[in-house]
């Protein structure tokens, strides 16, 4: 751990023109079998970044023979290097405008679950206008979960970190529902993230979540970057 000053628990490195730091723990994460691949190469090659590979529900409804195509891809993100999540997966209603195109998410979803269970790994889950449906099917699934840019309301985060498996992950945008859970949540059932370059520019942006945490927590700034640290450490199960 002595070598990290801090965490960043989900960026797109592939994504990114810049802010690899040697002093930053990466999560880099994968959202299509390219980028999956992408990234894959990226934390091979460096000693600080690890991988989330999965298919995002943006990229599920593209294709209307995704079960088919999920047995190519999930093989694929099994034999990955340096993978320590399936991720990010869920469901995103405000893209998804049909049935068809929502059940194509929905499928892809429930596949990359059972694909987690069997290999033992957590999930990071991305959830937009669908936390319930999401948070539903997460509860038929004893899996550890990590709800990255978490958008949905204060209760439902308290409701899934209260079952023990589930962790929220806080961007650098802050907004008044985030900032109850925030308070409300403890500390070890949080991490910090950039989501560079989609939220925050670099993996660095991370910092301005870890100062809101603090911040809303009344906590010194070093002891809660400390512990999202180690938070993030003990989540993803990197030795």
């Amino acid at each position: 751990m002595t070598e990290y000053d801090f965490a960043d628990a989900h960026c797109h490195l592939d994504q990114c023109a810049g802010g690899f730091l040697p002093t930053i723990l990466h999560i880099t994460c994968g959202y299509s079998q390219k980028s999956n691949e992408r990234n894959a190469h990226i934390a091979s090659e460096n000693a600080n970044a690890y991988l989330c590979a999965g298919i995002a529900p943006q990229e599920a409804m593209k294709y209307p023979d995704v079960k088919i195509k999920l047995i190519e891809w999930e093989e694929t993100i099994a034999a990955l290097p340096k993978l320590v999540a399936i991720g990010e997966i869920g469901l995103d209603y405000h893209w998804a405008k049909t049935e068809e195109e929502r059940f194509l998410q929905h499928e892809c979803f429930i596949s990359q679950l059972v694909l987690a269970e069997k290999l033992g790994l957590p999930v990071v889950v991305h959830s937009r206008d669908a936390e319930a449906h999401v948070l539903e099917i997460l509860g038929n699934f004893n899996l550890r979960c990590m709800l990255h840019c978490f958008s949905g309301s204060a209760q439902q985060a308290q409701a899934a970190a209260a079952g023990g498996r589930a962790v929220v992950s806080i961007p650098p945008m802050r907004s008044k529902e985030r900032r109850k859970f925030i308070r409300d949540l403890p500390l070890v059932k949080l991490l910090a993230e950039s989501d560079a370059p989609y939220i925050g520019k670099s993996p660095s942006d991370a910092l301005e979540a870890i100062k809101t945490i603090a911040e809303i927590k009344g906590q010194d700034a070093e002891a809660v970057k400390k512990q999202l640290l180690l938070n993030t450490i003990s989540f993803f199960g990197i030795k």
